[in-house]
């Protein structure tokens, strides 16, 4: 039975929001942005978020239940073999939704869409506060008379995805499915959660802005943040305080990174996609 997806934008307008009540692109808030997929989402951040969000909203052919099904499916695998059971992530139903929508009007399957956006930005475009460790995604297409356990052994047939579901690391998931000519487009995105920041980033933003983070282990310590920039890697701002200097980005879009200390290492937590204002 296929049912209308529910609603999971609330918290994007919150970010939007936060803005200060900012157009997005310069035009159309993310209530307001038309769903056109036959060329792919916009490459925009902003504008991407406000896009995808319009068409999960829009859809009708969203199978609620089958993702569902598979979420239990694979919490019982996990904890028949020893795992603890993830927590299904709004967000991340979003990152993977948006994927399988995508997937299902151009006719494709890979963890990449055609424009060359992966997961991790998924997740990162979608989810406001995460900071994310390990990541990881499942990609399917399957028969839409399959039952969610039939899917579920689909999916098992591919050994990656298997390591995917049974990663200890792993702490939260989302899954969509989009029912679409007799098929079954799946997605399945795995994080790390391993902190959240104490207030959701705008996906618009300018000026400086404080950076306090809730980090999972008690051990772990907030060392540094940085400012990459998504298309040519390079270092935008990075400061040991903890305020970050969205006045460098200059408009361009940059990942939040966040350098955490634990015992006598350091690595690196990834946080939310930004879009610079000019």
């Amino acid at each position: 039975m296929l049912q209308k997806y529910d609603k999971l934008k609330s918290s994007l307008l919150l970010a939007v929001a936060a803005a200060g009540g900012a157009a997005i692109s310069g035009a159309a808030s993310a209530s307001e942005a038309n769903c056109a997929l036959e060329n792919g989402y916009s490459s925009e951040l902003a504008s991407y978020v406000a896009e995808a969000t319009s068409c999960m909203d829009a859809a009708d052919n969203i199978n609620t239940t089958v993702a569902d099904g598979l979420f239990a499916e694979l919490n019982a695998e996990r904890v028949a073999n020893g795992l603890a059971p993830l927590k299904r992530r709004s967000t991340l139903d979003q990152a993977a939704l948006s994927h399988a929508l995508d997937m299902s009007v151009r006719i494709y399957a890979g963890h990449v869409d055609l424009e060359g956006r992966d997961h991790l930005h998924r997740i990162r475009a979608f989810d406001r506060t995460m900071l994310v460790g390990a990541s990881g995604s499942n990609v399917t297409i399957s028969r839409a008379a399959d039952t969610p356990e039939m899917v579920h052994a689909h999916l098992k047939g591919d050994d990656l995805n298997v390591t995917n579901m049974m990663r200890d690391s792993f702490t939260d998931v989302g899954i969509g499915v989009v029912e679409e000519a007799g098929q079954y487009y799946v997605v399945q995105v795995f994080a790390a959660a391993e902190g959240d920041l104490n207030e959701a980033v705008p996906i618009s933003v300018a000026g400086t802005a404080p950076l306090k983070a809730k980090l999972s282990s008690s051990d772990q310590r907030l060392v540094a943040w940085g400012l990459v920039d998504t298309n040519s890697g390079e270092m935008l701002a990075r400061s040991t305080m903890p305020r970050i200097r969205y006045s460098a980005l200059d408009g361009a879009d940059a990942a939040i990174n966040v350098l955490v200390g634990l015992h006598s290492s350091t690595y690196v937590l990834k946080g939310p996609l930004v879009s610079g204002r000019n």
